[in-house]
């Protein structure tokens, strides 16, 4: 026997004793002489397939992971498509000398076959499976000619399930707590304990913490420990215990009714079994299913997040967002979230954290999973109210580390893979990068890993992301493939290097929506959208302010891209250092509507390209200075270079203007949206149906704007 490296290319195996070695190519899948595994439990209870019958019920879940260790090293053997195999480039091969093989589950930081440390918080589906420790020795095995070793895996753990009983009136138990020995050392029980935080189950129409409620842990088996903790929970406001750990069996399963009386927990004789039925991995308690999700910035009661008192914290929160590469996890996950809210009360979330931020990805989910992130709630709020909401009083604030490790941050706060669709409403998203720091962080990057992902932020703020030390931009949104939706979003302060300081778009799949937005401060003064670059896809604006940053190379501009552009009742304002103006349709067929383009502190406004003609459509009534010729006005626009416009700021949210004289034709709000639907047949219907016609009858302050005469741009003053 010896480890073998995987090779893919031909090579020749250096021949050892005790090992079959005549092959000129080692490939695990291909080797006559590899050793092969099959693992099972020694029980009918089944870890991740009990509800299966016969030896269904002995069988590990896909994903699933066990190492296998011998005197020539140890291999971590993982399950896929009904198979173990190696998950690195070695594996195991028969020899003609016996060999003794021990194995354990899981395979989790510091475990072994003879040491474990129980996991004190079992509130979540792989928590609870990382609990159900279990070893195996298999000794001087040969091979019988099938060329595989079976492991029969040894239960050490044992079950605890309590079941609330004689809970009086509207009273709740909360926060309760199992205890248990910590673990085992070189194959013995610790003598220390811990509290460990439960499985919660509630019974359909019944209450968190009223009667029928119950909780179960895996603990470490030992002796009775008198003085130890078993349980600990808080009733009416008081803090309770239950000292005496009981004698434990591996393997069994220990069920206790629990009982409040007074000052006083009490427990019934347990019902003993063996621990050999379940529908969840790792214990028979059907995981959680709750309506909604309650975050604070510290956790509550239980923190399972069933509502404002037993709300969930930010790890928590992000640990329920963030990807699992365990198919059956995360399909569980999927279930648990789909078409489900997380109302988030104030507070500053660190959600970028040590060296990533979230990747929220359901691949192997039958559907999109529908997600709804709600901030602005006041931190004192208690139960299910959510009468308590102002989004502009409670900053509800997901941030990026910046302690010393925060320079190992990549790539984005949130990153959207396959299969999910999550709007965010009254959030503010801050990367928290100061004047001259020079990051690697965006907001958010849709569909990462190019998926179908959706993003939707209403009333919300992305502010301090910083790209210019990566190779790309869109520091505060990119989007890879897929769709995003910005309604009533402010993006300031974000900074790249190149190509979108603010926004980058780089996929013909893409769709990028903007209806009620304001993008200001944002910078790429190296090259081409200072602002926005949009290399493809759709881009749509309505109602939407953006004022131009300084840049410094020749070809910048502050709204730039080969994209298909659709700009309605739109605002751009320029500045220095953009010599190619405001906007640039590169290549793709793009219409202006209604929309105001002013120059600014910069040299001009409409580009196109040299010795090219112009991309850009006009449904008319657009205002604007200094722009190329032949960019595609029509009658009804207005060249307004003779006349002053103000600086690039801003009055209540919006740049301010007044109309002189010198426009005499005006947009009529059926005019816009008769433009916006010959834009495209598809695309254009769709963002009428996204916006709602009445969208188009505002100004971005959401102010009536006169329908039969109203102002080009973002706002309007009522004419």
């Amino acid at each position: 026997m010896k480890i073998t490296k995987l090779i893919v290319a031909a090579c020749i195996l250096t021949g050892i004793a005790a090992c079959d070695t005549d092959k000129d190519m080692a490939v695990y899948g291909e080797d006559s002489g590899a050793i092969q595994i099959e693992a099972a439990i020694n029980t009918a209870f089944t870890r991740s397939n009990p509800g299966a019958a016969g030896e269904q019920q002995k069988q590990f879940n896909e994903g699933d992971q066990i190492q296998l260790t011998c005197e020539d090293g140890y291999l971590t053997y993982a399950l896929s498509g009904g198979k173990w195999a190696p998950t690195d480039n070695y594996y195991l091969r028969w020899g003609a000398e016996p060999v003794t093989y021990s194995a354990f589950y899981p395979v989790v930081s510091g475990a072994s076959t003879l040491n474990f440390t129980l996991p004190a918080n079992q509130q979540r589906l792989e928590n609870l499976a990382n609990a159900d420790y279990m070893t195996c020795t298999v000794a001087n095995a040969t091979d019988d000619g099938s060329r595989i070793l079976r492991l029969g895996m040894n239960r050490k753990m044992a079950k605890v399930i309590m079941t609330l009983a004689d809970v009086s009136g509207q009273g709740k138990v909360q926060g309760v707590k199992i205890g248990s020995y910590q673990g085992y050392t070189n194959g013995e029980v610790v003598s220390g304990t811990s509290l460990i935080s439960p499985f919660i189950t509630v019974p359909e129409g019944g209450k968190a913490g009223q009667n029928g409620c119950s909780y179960t842990a895996i603990v470490v088996p030992g002796k009775a420990g008198a003085s130890a903790t078993f349980v600990s929970l808080n009733y009416l406001g008081e803090d309770l215990v239950m000292p005496g750990i009981p004698e434990l069996q591996p393997g069994k399963c220990y069920e206790f009714t629990l009982k409040v009386e007074g000052s006083v927990i009490s427990i019934s004789e347990p019902i003993v079994s063996p621990w050999d039925s379940g529908t969840i991995q790792g214990g028979d308690a059907e995981e959680l299913q709750l309506a909604a999700y309650y975050v604070k910035e510290q956790p509550a009661g239980n923190a399972t997040g069933m509502d404002w008192d037993n709300a969930m914290g930010v790890d928590a929160l992000r640990n329920l967002l963030q990807v699992n590469g365990n198919s059956a996890v995360s399909n569980a996950n999927a279930v648990k979230l789909d078409g489900k809210k997380i109302y988030v009360a104030a507070g500053s979330y660190e959600i970028a954290k040590e060296n990533s931020g979230v990747k929220i990805e359901y691949s192997g989910y039958s559907k999109q999973v529908e997600i709804t992130v709600e901030g602005g709630y006041d931190p004192t709020s208690t139960g299910t109210d959510l009468t308590k909401r102002d989004v502009g009083k409670y900053t509800t604030a997901f941030v990026r580390n910046t302690a010393s490790n925060a320079s190992a941050t990549t790539n984005a706060m949130f990153c959207l893979g396959n299969q999910i669709d999550i709007t965010f409403d009254g959030c503010t998203f801050d990367g928290q990068y100061k004047q001259g720091d020079k990051g690697d962080v965006n907001g958010f990057y849709a569909a990462a890993g190019q998926g179908n992902a959706s993003l939707q932020l209403k009333n919300c703020i992305v502010k301090n992301f910083n790209r210019e030390s990566a190779s790309d931009a869109g520091a505060a949104i990119k989007i890879a493939k897929g769709s995003v939706f910005l309604e009533r979003v402010e993006l300031v302060n974000n900074r790249a290097l190149n190509r979108g300081g603010a926004i980058l778009t780089n996929n013909a799949a893409s769709v990028l929506f903007m209806n009620n937005c304001l993008l200001h401060e944002n910078y790429a003064p190296g090259a081409w959208g200072t602002t926005i670059h949009a290399g493809n896809g759709y881009v749509c604006m309505n109602n939407v302010t953006i004022l131009g940053t300084t840049g410094t190379a020749g070809n910048s501009i502050t709204v730039n891209g080969d994209a298909r552009f659709m700009l309605s009742n739109t605002t751009i304002v320029g500045n220095l250092g953009n010599p190619n103006g405001v906007f640039r349709a590169g290549k793709g067929a793009s219409l202006v509507v209604n929309s105001l383009f002013a120059k600014g502190a910069g040299v001009k406004t409409i580009c196109i390209d040299k010795n090219t003609s112009t991309h850009i459509t006009s449904g008319g009534y657009n205002v604007y200075q200094a722009a190329d010729a032949g960019w595609g006005a029509i009658d009804t626009d207005t060249d307004y270079s003779s006349q002053s416009l103000p600086s690039a700021a801003l009055t209540d949210g919006v740049y301010q203007w007044t109309v002189t004289g010198t426009i005499d034709e005006f947009a009529t709000k059926q005019a816009v949206i008769n433009a916006v639907k010959s834009f495209d047949a598809a695309v254009g219907q769709q963002f009428i149906n996204w916006v709602g016609e009445d969208g188009f009858g505002v100004d971005q302050r959401g102010a009536a704007r006169n329908a039969g005469k109203m102002q080009a741009g973002a706002y309007d003053a009522g004419l």
